[in-house]
């Protein structure tokens, strides 16, 4: 299948990557010891402590304090449209809702802040990384522009406004797909709109190593996987009403 480099509007609200590494100091001291390195970057230092990074219920990246696990984040780091967060044995990177930088540029910048992290002697090895992209689309069935069919009984209507889950594992490579259809959803002013969410998610564990390029490669390859299962699920004139460029 062709992909598409882009679409207009790309309708992201999510652009979550997180890269897992096996740490050699302890995690007070990543922010001190990394924030010279990522200055030089471009990125600015907002003190986090004791906070973690996860997922709202409605699909977006919140913090929450949760002190004692391994979600703990101990420092963001901001720079313009992206921003990372160093967790207990992670570094998650997300785009700033409403603009989305593109991979090329994304994956530099990833690929940048890594080699930062093995220089300041945080961690040399990772092992696993993941890539969460979530679409909503307001006011549209979601369902009805998927491929095949899916229905109960031989009926839909009753039961469209559902969550639906389906998954797959692909190689080494786990594949999450999550479609939430016409739910009630509140935008950044507070009021309530009738959306659809489409939510990829897809991540591959392999054994340590301290190769960026492998990492690198790895999210490549995931963020293709990623791309391939949504427009794959999605209808052909659907795709076309996103405005495509090949």
């Amino acid at each position: 299948m062709k992909l598409p480099k882009k679409i207009n509007p790309d309708n992201l609200i999510e652009t979550i990557v997180e890269i897992r590494m096996n740490p050699i100091c302890p995690p007070d001291l990543w922010a001190g010891m990394i924030s010279m390195h990522v200055q030089q970057l471009g990125y600015v230092y907002i003190p986090a402590p004791q906070l973690s990074v996860r997922l709202d219920k409605d699909g977006k990246m919140a913090l929450a304090v949760e002190r004692g696990k391994d979600s703990t984040t101990y420092g963001i780091f901001v720079k313009k449209h992206i921003r990372f967060v160093m967790q207990g044995n992670s570094l998650s990177f997300n785009c700033d809702l409403g603009y989305y930088v593109g991979w090329n540029v994304y994956l530099k910048e990833i690929t940048d802040v890594i080699y930062a992290i093995q220089k300041c002697g945080i961690t040399k090895e990772f092992n696993r990384v993941q890539i969460r992209y979530i679409s909503e689309y307001i006011d549209i069935d979601i369902i009805d522009q998927i491929n095949g069919t899916i229905c109960i009984n031989s009926e839909v209507g009753p039961y469209r406004n559902q969550e639906i889950k389906l998954n797959r594992t692909e190689g080494n490579m786990k594949v999450f797909v999550s479609l939430v259809n016409k739910a009630k959803r509140k935008n950044a002013k507070g009021e309530e709109r009738i959306s659809s969410l489409f939510d990829v998610n897809v991540y591959e564990n392999f054994g340590f190593t301290n190769s960026v390029k492998i990492v690198t490669n790895m999210l490549d390859k995931i963020h293709n996987m990623e791309k391939e299962t949504f427009f794959g699920l999605l209808k052909k004139d659907f795709i076309q009403s996103l405005n495509p460029e090949y």
